[in-house]
């Protein structure tokens, strides 16, 4: 694999994004291959819990790869990346087993996005969050947004979505977006402490709490899931999104 790695230790696999030269941001392959990955580890009966962390001491992810973005010739082009993130998303969701975010460094947009699938989320005192999507003429993806509208309700959600500006640890903790913040060093050995108070619980009713959980908000995402694809393939060939992607790409 190019772009993800994957450790296994007692029961738990560490799946690490490994792109630190682009801030583990995501294009279609990095999706592609991250939910391969996912897939694989859900065959592996060995496996009882997942932690994700980012690759590199300054980034979880950046998010989607902005360079990507431009490089679409057609809307279908743009139409199947959408589609391929919210499949990628949608697989780490599904994942029947406990999964456990050690957001080490920044996470914006899909970024969070993607460690908002976990059940527990660790954040680095010196780490970011925000969703800068609008200032860039763009859209969270669908299952992000809804994702996010559970854990801190759609008031704080909609405030954030549209102001795009980015929340600092001691605030993410407040607002419910992260469970703890700590500093870097101690995110894994944190990960691991947690992953063993849950794994004293039984794997079947582990599982069946995960699906109870998320049911409802799997049953939104499928409902958006297509229609969010064609506003994403829209928003990528109008004017405005190439000019404000060219703009930042630049700065």
């Amino acid at each position: 694999m190019n772009y993800i790695t994957i450790e296994k230790k007692n029961h738990t696999a560490l799946l690490t994004l490994n792109r630190p030269k682009k801030h583990n941001a995501f294009n279609l392959e990095f999706l592609t291959e991250l939910e391969k990955a996912v897939q694989q580890l859900q065959q592996d009966e060995s496996i009882r819990l997942l932690i994700i962390t980012g690759a590199g001491d300054k980034s979880f992810s950046s998010g989607v790869d902005l360079a990507s973005l431009i490089q679409f010739k057609t809307i279908e082009e743009a139409r199947v990346f959408a589609l391929q993130l919210e499949s990628t998303m949608t697989s780490l969701l599904r994942f029947p087993r406990p999964v456990i975010a050690a957001i080490n460094g920044y996470a914006f947009g899909g970024g969070f996005g993607l460690a908002s699938n976990a059940d527990v989320r660790l954040l680095a005192d010196s780490a970011k969050i925000g969703f800068p999507a609008v200032r860039l003429g763009a859209i969270l993806p669908v299952g992000c947004t809804l994702r996010l509208n559970a854990l801190i309700g759609s008031g704080r959600s909609r405030e954030l979505l549209l102001s795009g500006r980015i929340v600092e640890s001691a605030e993410a903790v407040q607002m419910g977006l992260v469970n703890e913040t700590l500093p870097a060093e101690q995110l894994l050995p944190r990960a691991y402490a947690i992953a063993e108070e849950i794994l004293k619980g039984s794997d079947l009713a582990l599982e069946m709490t995960k699906q109870m959980t998320n049911q409802s908000l799997l049953v939104q995402m499928e409902k958006y899931s297509i229609s969010a694809g064609e506003n994403f393939a829209y928003l990528a060939f109008t004017e405005d999104w190439k000019n404000r992607i060219r703009s930042f790409i630049k700065k």
